[in-house]
This record gives C-alpha cells, structure tokens and sequence, in this order.
C-alpha cells in the first residue's frame, strides 16, 4: 500500500513537471527593446572659406561723348570676355539651416572689344570704322547670409544672397581708327583714353549643394550672379579740347561657376 501512495506521488509529480513545461512555452519571451544610438551633431562655430571659379562678364550698353561733353552717343557693338576667379572669406554657422559669411572675391581681366562708330565720315573724302578695345578686372566684397535645406547622406543644398561694392577697374581704352573706302588722308587716327576704377554698389544671389568631407571640411560647389550698378568708365583722350569722363559703361553682371572648401573651427 505504501509503494502505491509512493508511485501515485511520483506520478503527480511528472504530470506537474510536464504541465508548468507546456505553459511556459505557452507564455511568449520577453520583448527587449533596442535604444537606437543618438548622434550628436555640433552646430554653430565659425568657418574659413576658399573658392575659385570661372566667370563670364557682360555690361549693358556703352554711352560717350561725341567730341564734345554735350553730344552723347551709344557704342554699336560691345562685348565682354570670360574671366577667372579666386576669393575667400570668414563666416558663422548660427544654426543647422542659417549661416552668414563676409567674402572678398577678385575677378581678373575680361577682354572688352567695342565699336564706338561705323561707316563714319573721315578724313578728305573716306569712311572710317572705330574699333575699341580693354579689359575689365572686378574685386567684390559682400555680405552674404544663406539658408542650407537640411543633410542628404552628406549633401547639403543651399540659396543665398549678398550685398555689398565692387571695385570696377577700367584699363585704358585703345580707339583704333579704321578706314575701310576712300581717302582718309586727314583723320585724327587711333588715340588712347584713360580708363576709371571706382566704387560701385553690387548685389549677389547664390546657390549651390556641400559635401561633408569630415566633420570639419565641407567641399562647396554653386552658382553666383553679381550685379554691379553702371559707372564711370574711360575719359577723353590727351590732347582733347575737353578732359575729364567720356564713356560711361551700364550695368555690369558677372556670372560665375565656383567650387571650393569650407573648414569649420567647432
């Protein structure tokens, strides 16, 4: 009787074992949750910039004096060149979307080629052409605030704008004198004009992506348009009855295709 009431104990024994084994695969295991790793990214600090680029210059329009400081007329054709770039400048991350930098940029030489006349009466009985030539250099130094629309696996696209001056520098002006019929026996023939350089007002508007290179150096690429008000541009030749301003250029705008490296100081 007592192995019965043993073997019965033993038994129940199992059936629990066996029972508190189903339920707990029964009961689903616990759910860790995995905190993602937070970055912290520092903002703000102030940066130096480096960039160069290749501009293409263009004015609008050309007017002068004819002979005398009452007369104007406006040259037939004008053009102006290509030019290369360098610039550089310090600025302040304020936040993520906001930065503002102090830049000075030099544009060097662009080729002007003009015509103050054509098929104009010269000399005994001939016809000249008047073909003039330079060349344009251009330092701007703006004030530029831009807004960068947020980080793309390193990429950062950005707008902005600038205010600021320009100094325009005229070279002197060679006027060729060309007689294309007749006899041109006579004529005044190709003089000189001194050429202004001078203060002006100018305005910019940027766009452009960066690229983190490391947490500290971006690689900048963008597009730039300068506006630079009109101004004084060349003056009479020496030995004119009249002195002083002859030619007057409109406004200039300079487009400008430029890359270069931004290094932050955090």
């Amino acid at each position: 009787m007592r192995s019965i009431f043993k073997f019965s104990i033993f038994t129940a024994g199992l059936l629990a074992t066996s029972a508190f084994a189903n339920a707990a695969d029964l009961i689903p295991p616990p759910v860790v949750e995995v905190v993602p790793e937070v970055r912290t990214i520092a903002i703000g600090g102030w940066y130096l910039r480096g960039d160069a680029g290749y501009s293409h210059v263009a004015v609008d329009g050309v007017e002068y004096y004819q002979g005398s400081a009452t007369l104007t007329g406006d040259f037939e054709e004008y053009d102006l060149g290509e030019s290369w770039m360098l610039g550089g400048g310090i600025g302040y991350q304020a936040t993520d979307y906001f930065r503002f930098d102090v830049t000075v940029d030099h544009h060097f030489w662009a080729d002007f080629d003009g015509s103050s006349a054509h098929g104009v009466a010269c000399g005994v009985s001939g016809t000249c052409n008047y073909e003039d030539t330079g060349e344009l250099a251009v330092t701007t130094l703006m004030a530029n605030a831009y807004v960068d629309l947020g980080n793309f696996a390193g990429f950062t696209p950005y707008a902005g704008a600038g205010i600021g001056g320009a100094v325009v520098h005229w070279s002197d002006i060679d006027n060729n004198e060309i007689c294309v019929s007749g006899d041109c026996t006579g004529s005044p023939g190709d003089s000189e004009h001194d050429g202004n350089g001078e203060w002006r007002f100018a305005y910019a508007l940027h766009a452009g992506v960066s690229y983190d290179l490391t947490a500290n150096m971006k690689l900048d690429a963008g597009y730039t348009f300068k506006h630079i008000e009109g101004g004084h541009m060349f003056n009479f030749e020496s030995g004119n009855a009249n002195s002083g301003q002859q030619g007057f250029d409109g406004d200039i705008k300079i487009h400008t295709v430029r890359a270069g490296i931004r290094w932050t100081f955090n």
